[in-house]
């Protein structure tokens, strides 16, 4: 009943914060605004206040600690659906903050997870940061346990709920979606179906949607047409044209691979231009912020539209996804590719008798 409270304090007491992006404005460089002028207007979205609060969670089958940061609407009369975010080789809890912030503001309780073994300790403890990262990368323990702590989070809330009507009321578990960067987006496709090197398979059926950024791909260690040939969910694919590995082998243009041998699920590929693999983060470095914000703010903006569509069954979202909605608000950043089975078979599918018989 202590943890129960525990996250009820988290829900309700958190002091509300106003959303907003990095200020895009870096040592007189160009503003957001004038990097690229957006020519398309967004779908309408909701618009919270968010509250934050860390917690520490104990997996005690596998005695180990998962630390989280809890973005949450600050609305207390709504059930939201979740999104549980991976992050990256070499992160904590905090990155991301602006994907984070965004979503919960757009209506969603995103749960953000820092992973032991594969976190920022890998980088600070080992005396050479990149070899100590690449251990952690290839790692056969970190490969598994990072969607274990994923659906750890999920098995958690799921318990929480049963045991507490006002947590239940808050949280809508039947609209579950993942999302993560560089080693996440690989835990977050694991969960969607991916087979992780070594050939392990850890899918869970309760994710009903994936945003997957910069994802690293097993080449030599598995099969690709084996790798994703069981991705059944819905999944929104982004990178950049510079968007090379830092630790691993995967180069800017293998990033597409994910997205051209998934087959069984709607797919979407945002390939932004310029945008390197440190964009996705959320910092603004001094050299590039007014890119920085820029790209940040479009990840942001157009990942919470495909959370609409997908878990909240908006139909303008995903209508303006499926049509040129996306290709014309990107315009001239990225280049928009999509491959939607869920459309052809809704064309395909025979009118009801009903109908015929008018």
């Amino acid at each position: 009943m202590i943890r129960t409270r525990h996250i009820l304090l988290i829900l309700i007491l958190a002091v509300p914060t106003q959303h907003a992006f990095a200020d895009p404005t870096v040592r007189g460089r160009r503003t957001f605004a004038e990097v690229a002028e957006r020519s398309a207007a967004l779908p309408s979205l909701s618009s919270y206040s968010v509250t934050t609060a860390d917690v520490i969670w104990l997996d005690s089958g596998r005695n180990r600690t998962i630390p989280l940061r809890i973005y949450c609407p600050s609305d207390r009369s709504e059930r939201f659906p979740v999104v549980v975010f991976s992050t990256g080789l070499g992160r904590s809890r905090e990155d991301c903050a602006y994907l984070g912030r965004h979503w919960a503001s757009c209506g969603y309780v995103a749960v953000h997870v820092q992973h032991k073994g594969s976190d920022e300790q890998a980088r600070q403890a080992a005396l050479r940061p990149k070899k100590g990262l690449q251990r952690a990368f290839y790692d056969p323990e970190n490969i598994r346990n990072r969607p274990l702590d994923i659906i750890f989070v999920l098995d958690r809330l799921e318990k929480l709920s049963k045991e507490d009507a006002y947590v239940a009321e808050r949280l809508n578990l039947s609209r579950i979606g993942v999302a993560g960067h560089d080693f996440g987006a690989q835990t977050v496709l694991a969960l969607a179906g991916q087979v992780l090197p070594g050939y392990v398979t850890i899918a869970d059926p309760r994710v009903k949607a994936v945003v997957a950024m910069s994802s690293p791909v097993p080449l030599g260690q598995v099969p690709l047409d084996t790798a994703y040939a069981n991705i059944s969910r819905p999944c929104l694919h982004i990178t950049g044209t510079a968007d090379n590995s830092i630790v691993a082998t995967t180069t800017a243009p293998q990033r597409r691979l994910p997205f051209d041998l998934t087959q069984g699920a709607d797919q979407y590929l945002i390939t932004f231009f310029g945008a390197d693999h440190l964009v996705y983060s959320g910092h603004v470095r001094a050299s590039n912020g007014a890119f920085d914000a820029m790209f940040q703010r479009r990840i942001a903006e157009c990942s919470a539209v495909f959370w609409d569509a997908y878990l909240k069954d908006n139909l303008a979202a995903r209508q303006w996804l499926a049509d040129q909605g996306l290709s014309d608000y990107l315009k001239s950043v990225a280049r928009v590719e999509k491959k939607l089975p869920s459309v052809q078979k809704t064309a395909e599918a025979p009118l009801p008798e009903a109908i015929i018989a008018r």
